[in-house]
């Protein structure tokens, strides 16, 4: 069975012969092929009826026209006159129509170096993929067919006819015919690696560097070799992430992720989506500023943040009390900024009763980090989307709650339906097996217990591994919280040495007065270091400096190698042993090649990373 993408029932069809050839293509097709339908392919946004791609066939292109030969006439190789209730119609020569997307996808295709044979192979430059294209009409059979003799303008060969796609049709015969469309002899498999790469450059939304840090922009490989940037710039979704995004379908959605499973790109992704057709503002709410900055860079480089808002949930509350002059509480008047906040939320929330502020403001909500959330604050955002559309989608992850007092929200009780609309992810894609491993093992038994879910979810999600080999993680004791510094400097020294650059780096702390002392060794070394927290916490853009942020303000962020300094610093004064093994988890996760944790001073948070 063959992965159709969008998924059957979440596809938009133009007719019912659409509707009948992605089922035929679905349930007879291969195991290893996916058939995208009705989606804008390259740069130029071409819709072909179906594209299908198989590592051993090659790329297809097909269109599906649902004429009868009553209703068309004075066929010629460029075009046909159909016969409509408006009258008659000019169209364009099916055949000649699907041809064109071919040349297209095969043009794209082709350009990539990748996707060519290699120098020294019999047919170098060629393609290194076999292409092929073809018409299927959905109410005309063979017989009618050849009866109309309509070879001259209609190969047979490139056709596929009603009666040779129905439910009872030898699925051996239906894929025969299917692949013999191919034009080209057929070459060696795909790998997986140029799969992707087809993917990329026929869908580019699927691009994962669209959300990610930029810090690939500073690599100096590129320097000895020019396409090292563009070959890095095309890292794709995974097939079942981009399958989700596409296929979501309307209403509430909860995603429940771990770690590096995508949960971001895929809300990122529907937020593009959702916003390019909406007619009032997307909103996407975080907790964090770090993410929340990450996601505003994606939306700007997608060229929607006209139509996409991204905020922290604080942050909205504030707008919202200046949005419709409503006195908010004043800042100096509270000696801490968690206080503020509260009040600031709570002032929204007596406005919205009173109906000072409005509900449906937004025709979809999207909440990243709704592990952070209090309960009431999901109710609230529940409360701003759009009655007619519905759309509001929610992220989280039990193991990445790391903010005391939240409790776990029965979904009903807020307004939110979940049942049967809840989608998990397990398989971790951004650590390595290694650095998974190592906080699977300090972690297990707080990944074990149940927390947060959706009232028909399984309260355990206990992350697996990619399959991406790398290295264990680095423990460091050392005698100072300076001697950390030191230890975190050098580390951070060598990986620039071995290649990385400046900003693929990141060192997390506790607190702010911890990483001002590393940030101070790191400078002694004449490292160049970007200081979060000058900028409320968000990571800046395009600036080759090692970034420095405290462990909270890491969360939805990702670096290829990541110190973790101060480990002893978790006292239990003001957290639980297990909310310190949260952030703990949070911080190493982080790394997508290399970690080093240091500590200088005993803990019971401590211990546990020794003992693994």
């Amino acid at each position: 069975m063959a992965t159709l993408i969008p998924s059957l029932g979440s596809a938009h069809f133009d007719s019912r012969g659409e509707v009948r050839v992605a089922e035929r293509l679905k349930d007879f097709l291969e195991e290893n092929t996916w058939v995208w339908h009705n989606l804008p392919v390259g740069p130029r946004g071409r819709h072909p009826d179906f594209v299908l791609l198989n590592p051993g066939r090659g790329v297809l292109v097909l269109e599906v026209k649902d004429w009868r030969l009553d209703n068309t006439d004075n066929w010629s190789k460029l075009d046909v006159d159909l016969i409509t209730a408006r009258g008659v119609v000019r169209e364009r020569n099916p055949m000649e129509q699907v041809r064109e997307y071919l040349f297209t996808v095969k043009q794209l295709l082709e350009k990539d170096k990748l996707l060519r044979q290699p120098v020294g192979h019999k047919f170098e430059g060629r393609a290194a993929l076999s292409f092929g294209f073809g018409v299927v009409f959905t109410n005309i059979t063979r017989r009618q067919y050849e009866q109309a003799e309509l070879g001259d303008v209609l190969p047979g060969h490139r056709c596929i006819f009603r009666d040779e796609m129905t439910e009872t049709v030898d699925p051996e015969r239906f894929r025969t015919q299917v692949w013999a469309l191919m034009s080209m002899p057929q070459r060696p498999a795909l790998s997986l690696p140029q799969v992707d790469r087809i993917r990329a450059l026929l869908f580019p939304e699927v691009r994962i560097t669209q959300i990610a840090l930029p810090f690939d922009d500073f690599n100096a490989t590129d320097a000895a070799d020019p396409d090292a940037a563009a070959d890095r710039m095309l890292s794709v979704m995974d097939l079942q992430q981009e399958l989700l995004a596409r296929s979501m379908g309307s209403g509430h959605r909860i995603v429940r992720g771990v770690a590096g499973s995508g949960k971001t790109l895929v809300l990122a992704f529907r937020a593009e989506h959702i916003a390019r057709a909406a007619t009032r503002p997307v909103l996407i709410l975080c907790y964090g500023n770090g993410i929340a900055g990450r996601l505003d860079n994606a939306m700007q480089d997608r060229g929607i943040e006209d139509r996409v808002k991204v905020s922290t949930f604080h942050s909205w509350c504030l707008h919202m009390l200046k949005t419709y002059d409503i006195a908010a509480p004043l800042r100096r008047e509270f000696s801490e900024l968690s206080a503020w906040n509260v009040a600031n939320v709570n002032a929204v929330f007596a406005a919205v009763d009173k109906g000072l502020i409005p509900s449906g403001h937004y025709d979809a909500i999207l909440i990243d980090e709704a592990h952070d959330f209090e309960p009431q604050w999901l109710a609230l955002a529940a409360k701003m989307v759009n009655p007619d559309t519905r759309a509001m989608m929610i992220c989280y992850d039990d193991m990445q709650a790391i903010y005391k007092g939240r409790t776990r929200p029965v979904w009903s009780q807020l307004g939110i339906e979940a049942k049967g609309r809840t989608t998990v992810l397990k398989v971790n894609y951004r650590n390595t097996a290694q650095i998974l491993s190592f906080a699977r093992r300090f972690a297990a038994d707080i990944i074990a217990a149940p927390g947060m879910s959706a009232d028909d979810e399984d309260p355990i999600l206990v992350p697996q591994d990619g399959g991406r080999d790398g290295i264990e993680p680095v423990v460091r004791k050392c005698q100072s919280v300076d001697g950390e510094g030191h230890a975190i400097a050098e580390w951070i020294a060598a990986r620039n040495k071995a290649g990385y650059a400046w900003a693929q780096l990141a060192v997390l702390f506790p607190t702010h007065h911890i990483g001002e002392q590393f940030a101070r060794a790191l400078k002694r070394l004449g490292i160049p270091v970007d200081v979060a927290s000058e900028r409320k916490n968000r990571v800046q853009p395009n600036v080759n400096a090692v970034r420095l942020l405290t462990m909270h303000n890491a969360k939805g962020l990702e670096f290829p190698c990541v110190a973790i300094g101060g480990l002893g610093w978790f006292t239990g004064q003001h957290s639980t042993l297990e909310d310190d093994v949260r952030l703990a988890y949070v911080a190493v996760t982080r790394a997508t090649h290399e970690a080093l944790l240091t500590y200088s001073h005993a803990s019971p948070l401590v211990e546990r990373i020794i003992a693994v």
